[in-house]
């Protein structure tokens, strides 16, 4: 009794969304879901070009907002923009706010690294508008390597080619990332390819469809010490003959000359 409330219930629910999905509630649903309300705050920014160093010495990073109207340049503290940043990557939608006013819809667009100190140091924000598909980077992840049929017995290991994909979609429906299963990959002449990718519904593939995501490379090959001493011993050899056939020539010459000079004297 129990397992079949259950089973009418998941299928209601199945139901249900196929109804949602038909109303375009389920994607509103959704929306409201991957947004969680990400509102990043910031300020106007007044200092441009070297003077933002003293910016970033009071923990103030700065950056840019751009695209559906004029460049913006704006100021967060850093600590909120790192924890901001590892929440939505490049691929989730957030809000900035500016003095604690406006909001706006964004995509993290660029990241700027000190190249020492592997510090953030200037971060670009692309306006959007989430009724309007726009290109994204979205990472590959790939999964199940070690059940790779390939794999077993030494015969390989899973080697990854591509990482990320650029797809077109609607900001929302834009995927955090993509996951391959390797455990399809069953020897060294199969591949898996861009255009096997499963993309949501919605989203597009951009990328070039025919791009080697993961295959099976087979183990590099091991010289052992006897096949190394082998090999040094053919070389010897080689060279010993080498020597010989000098020595056999010059002798060779030495009696040319010997019967030139004979042939001479008679």
């Amino acid at each position: 009794m129990k397992y079949t409330i259950v089973y009418w219930y998941l299928k209601i629910l199945s139901l249900l969304r196929l109804v949602y999905i038909k109303d375009n509630k389920l994607i509103d649903l959704l929306r409201n879901e991957k947004m969680a309300e990400i509102i990043l705050k910031t300020e106007t920014r007044k200092t441009f070009g070297k003077q933002n160093k003293s910016l970033r010495k009071n923990g103030i990073i700065p950056i840019n907002m751009y695209g559906l109207g004029d460049s913006i340049s704006l100021q967060v503290n850093e600590d909120i923009l790192y924890k901001t940043l590892k929440e939505v990557g490049y691929t989730t939608p957030l809000k900035i706010s500016i003095g604690g006013k406006e909001e706006t819809y964004t995509l993290v667009r660029n990241i700027s690294i000190h190249p020492v100190t592997d510090k953030v140091i200037h971060v670009d924000f692309l306006r959007v508008d989430l009724d309007k598909p726009i290109e994204a980077q979205v990472p590959i992840l790939l999964m199940n390597q070690e059940e790779a049929p390939g794999t077993r017995g030494g015969a390989g290991v899973v080697t990854q080619g591509v990482y990320e994909v650029t797809v077109l979609a609607k900001p929302l429906e834009i995927p955090s990332e993509l996951t391959v299963d390797c455990s399809v990959l069953e020897d060294l002449d199969m591949y898996i390819y861009s255009k096997d990718l499963d993309l949501p519904e919605g989203a597009e593939l951009i990328s070039d469809e025919d791009a080697q995501i993961a295959w099976i490379q087979p183990p590099r090959v091991q010289v052992t010490e006897e096949e190394m001493a082998a090999t040094a011993a053919i070389t010897e050899g080689s060279e010993e003959d080498e020597e010989g056939d000098e020595e056999t020539q010059d002798d060779a010459s030495s009696e040319e000359s010997e019967v030139t000079e004979e042939d001479t004297s008679t």
